[in-house]
């Protein structure tokens, strides 16, 4: 079972593949990275609460957050650039940006 690193780039208000996520990741581990608008996921419970059900580690850019003047909800892990590519190149096998 290979895992596998979502990167989400879209504002939840314009993201709608949770299902094709889903989809994606089959039976392989998974989690989420929140990049540009998506950082927005980290601040609204109830999409947070959908994406945390199809990705159980969710990560967002401390820097996205930072340009927005947001905190994120409990549950979410706040990473930078460092961690975002240890994450592409050492915790996962594969990685999809949607």
């Amino acid at each position: 079972m290979r895992s596998k690193l979502f990167l989400l780039l879209k504002s939840p208000r314009e993201f709608h593949a949770l299902e094709e996520m889903e989809a994606i990741a089959g039976e392989a581990d998974r989690a989420a990275v929140l990049l540009n608008d998506a950082a927005l996921f980290a601040t609204q419970e109830g999409r947070l609460e959908e994406l945390l059900q199809v990705c159980p580690e969710v990560f967002v850019m401390k820097d996205d957050l930072q340009a927005r003047g947001l905190d994120p909800c409990p549950g979410v892990v706040e990473i930078d650039y460092h961690q975002l590519v240890e994450l592409i190149m050492d915790e996962y096998d594969q990685t999809v940006t949607l």
